[in-house]
């Protein structure tokens, strides 16, 4: 990402709907699905979703030296300086691997997804949030330095390949779907290059928002959507 966006997604992420949101859906995928245990964030930005995954993680690791030095700044001494195709560990060393919004960055997603398959124990999860939509590529992506967006086979057929059964695959941030595709296709890949996430909503805004994201979390665990923002998957090794 920008070296900007690790300073605007710190100042923001306790508050924003986005970064809330997104940890109430994931949360309830791992407490329906996946036992705790010994964990990897990979990447863990800022620290915010590492604060509040504790059960199930309790290490972080990012290439980026500014979202390290962020997460110290919470309190987090369980850190790891890594490329998530190349991390620094033993195989089977965890059970589980929260990879949020990550995959998108890597070139070679493939190797990281092989990765991810080498570092978890037989029986391990890992839950994995993308984005999702091809055509909804835009200057947010472009700010985070995105690679791609996701198709759902796409995403289904590159776990599967790692050695990972899939075991979930939904598309989330589905109640907002239309406001935020409605943006992207005007705003098209153009303009400043910047993230959507850089500056909290007025409060009433936020809260609605937040709320009709996180209402998801008791909803998709169960049902799937027929359409998202985002695609997640929660894959097992064998």
């Amino acid at each position: 990402m920008n070296p900007d966006e690790y300073d605007a997604m710190a100042a923001v992420e306790e508050r924003h709907w986005w970064f809330r949101g997104r940890l109430a859906v994931v949360r309830a995928f791992l407490r329906r699905f996946v036992p705790p245990g010994r964990g990897l964030d990979c990447s863990c930005g800022t620290g915010m979703t590492l604060s509040r995954l504790a059960p199930w993680v309790q290490v972080g690791a990012d290439l980026e030296p500014l979202a390290l030095r962020h997460t110290r700044a919470r309190n987090h001494p369980s850190l790891l300086r890594a490329d998530l195709t190349r991390l620094p560990v033993q195989p089977q060393a965890f059970d589980v691997l929260t990879c949020l919004d990550t995959l998108e960055h890597i070139p070679d997603d493939d190797a990281a997804l092989r990765e991810i398959q080498r570092v978890l124990k037989p029986g391990g999860y890992a839950l994995i949030p993308v984005p999702a939509h091809p055509w909804m590529f835009s200057a947010h992506d472009r700010a985070l330095h995105h690679v791609r967006r996701y198709r759902r086979a796409e995403l289904r057929d590159k776990v599967r390949a790692a050695g990972l059964e899939l075991r979930k695959l939904r598309y989330i941030n589905t109640a907002l779907f239309p406001l935020v595709a409605a943006v992207r296709l005007l705003r098209g890949d153009k303009g400043e290059t910047r993230s959507d996430t850089t500056g909290v909503p007025p409060g009433p805004v936020n809260a609605a928002l937040y709320a009709a994201f996180a209402a998801e979390s008791a909803l998709l665990t169960w049902l799937p959507a027929p359409w998202g923002v985002s695609l997640l998957a929660l894959a097992r090794r064998p």
